[in-house]
């Protein structure tokens, strides 16, 4: 006889060097942080211990900007609406919510980011981002 279930296996792992200076500046100043490779000469977002492109690994934080582009979108129905969304400053896109409904939405929209009012240093303190009504695009 086979019985088929799930188990619950809960865990913490370390955000690394990287992911820890990204989460605090997201907690404590309200501030997206990427990776500048100076090998590649591109920014990357979110910041990341080494290049996926070239595998440099001499990168420097630099802080992006709190606008984006839509790059792509999906609705999961029962969860939200998920982005593509390559922040200001960034030459890379990252996954993340967006806050709306999806007629809010357009491919190379501008979005601004909308961050926690209570924020403890996860990725949840930016909360997603939002259509920016001060934009044209």
């Amino acid at each position: 006889m086979m019985r088929e279930e799930s188990i619950r296996i809960p865990f913490r792992f370390a955000a690394g060097r990287a992911g820890s200076r990204m989460l605090a500046a997201l907690r404590d100043d309200k501030q997206i942080l990427g990776s500048h490779c100076p090998v590649c000469v591109r920014t990357l977002a979110p910041a990341r211990p080494f290049c996926p492109e070239c595998g440099g690994e001499n990168l420097k934080t630099v802080e992006l900007g709190s606008g984006a582009v839509l790059v792509s979108w999906t609705d999961m129905p029962g969860r939200g609406l998920f982005a593509l969304v390559r922040p200001d400053g960034a030459d890379t896109a990252m996954i993340h919510k967006l806050l709306g409904q999806s007629g809010d939405f357009h491919i190379g929209a501008r979005l601004r980011a909308v961050f926690a009012a209570e924020r403890r240093g996860h990725i949840a303190d930016l909360q997603g981002f939002e259509p920016d009504p001060g934009s044209a695009a």
